[in-house]
């Protein structure tokens, strides 16, 4: 394992992916985002998890139309008032600390007839669609990226991947993810004017593409950490 990950590092991040997949059992159509987000912050500290290093939000929670919305933690609030429908979805950016470690985890959740698909298996042509185009995105980042690159060049690099799956960057800044750090506010975007390398910082980071169709009704989301490990860049 790389020097960069910490033994931390790694159950934060098993805490967020055991706590998504147990989300898919555990969430209903009924629901609010302030019911799925207690729902996932019990998850997060059952599995150990002492914080939230995301300006204090340990799981955002953007169900239905609400999905298409990008907005800062410092603005997050879950909403009593929207519900989980039958045919919906449910994107969750999870972000537990554990002793200083972050892990930082989102997925798309998709609801169809009422129960949860299973995982990465949604039937319907609209989840499908997008849930096709974030994998897409993260296995050319894989094939594409070298630690020679800047955070820059991968700014542009993979903002020209969406923009040529038909799809828009709905993030609020148009960055596309960001290093992992101790103090969110040293973090590093992949992001225009972003001018340092990949090898010259040696973090992990994440990359997490929020996206939708022009006309398309809801927003997709899937973030995962990298690193690079002798060259070769692997996913946490």
């Amino acid at each position: 394992m790389s020097r960069i990950i910490k033994p931390d590092h790694i159950r934060a991040q098993n805490a967020a992916r055991e706590t998504m997949s147990e989300l898919h059992r555990l969430i209903r159509p009924g629901m609010s985002e302030k019911q799925i987000e207690s729902l996932a912050l019990e998850g997060l500290v059952k599995r150990g998890s002492n914080s939230w290093w995301y300006h204090g939000v340990g799981a955002l929670v953007l169900l239905g139309d609400r999905s298409r919305v990008s907005t800062s933690g410092r603005e997050y609030y879950a909403s009593d008032s929207n519900i989980l429908g039958e045919n919906d979805l449910v994107t969750l950016d999870l972000a537990p600390t554990i002793d200083g470690c972050w892990g930082d985890y989102a997925r798309t959740i998709f609801f169809e007839d009422g129960r949860a698909a299973p995982e990465d298996q949604p039937g319907r042509p609209e989840f499908r669609d997008g849930l096709e185009a974030e994998l897409q995105l993260h296995r050319r980042l894989m094939e594409l990226l070298r630690p020679e690159m800047t955070y820059e060049e991968v700014y542009y690099m993979m903002n020209r991947e969406i923009d040529q799956l038909g799809f828009l960057n709905l993030d609020y800044r148009k960055n596309l993810g960001h290093t992992v750090e101790v103090d969110e506010k040293d973090r590093v975007y992949i992001e225009k004017g972003s001018l340092s390398t990949f090898a010259e910082l040696a973090k992990p980071f994440t990359f997490e593409p929020h996206i939708a169709r022009p006309d398309g009704r809801v927003g997709f989301k899937r973030e995962n950490i990298y690193y690079f490990e002798g060259g070769t860049l692997r996913c946490l």
